[in-house]
């Protein structure tokens, strides 16, 4: 993207937990992944560095980068092994403000396999998905893995193309 875009971030105080992080712009697209690393404004790490080339060879001019859950943590086995209901009411209430906004958006799905490795990420995968029934959404992915699961992007080319995912069959799917 470029040099003049402004950078939107939201996180908690001890910056434990990333629920927004995103460049704006007229174009954007929003990407959901499973959980945040260490990216922050003008200091990307590689998956979001990823992100944005994609997003950019998609024909956007921005993206909006938010989580199936918003802890920080690189390593994911660190993940709680059960929900903090703060953390998850607190990241769904900053979805809802992120992508409300706009009469209609893209959504690029791209959490990979580990949302099968927490049972209450598929909870807040749906709960997600509920709270955004009332808006007209298009979702993408760059292509599913073995299991059905979302690519995730770090994995993929920087001229991935997007393509349309069932977001309301795979949905149906989980459990």
């Amino acid at each position: 993207m470029n040099s003049n875009s402004k950078w939107v971030y939201v996180n908690n105080d001890d910056n434990t937990s990333r629920y927004l992080l995103g460049i704006e712009g007229s174009n954007p697209i929003v990407c959901f992944g499973i959980n945040p690393s260490t990216a922050e404004p003008n200091d990307l790490d590689p998956t979001m560095r990823k992100v944005d080339s994609i997003a950019s060879f998609n024909g956007y001019d921005s993206w909006i980068m938010l989580n199936v859950y918003p802890k920080r943590d690189t390593i994911f086995e660190n993940l709680e092994s059960v929900i903090k209901d703060e953390k998850h009411k607190k990241n769904i209430s900053v979805i809802v403000d992120a992508i409300s906004k706009y009469e209609e958006i893209d959504i690029w799905v791209a959490f990979g396999n580990h949302i099968y490795d927490r049972e209450y990420l598929i909870v807040c995968l749906k709960d997600i998905y509920e709270k955004l029934s009332g808006i007209k959404v298009r979702w993408f992915a760059t292509g599913v893995n073995k299991c059905g699961a979302p690519k995730h992007p770090l994995y993929q080319k920087k001229n991935s193309k997007l393509i349309s995912f069932d977001m309301d069959s795979y949905i149906n799917t989980l459990k």
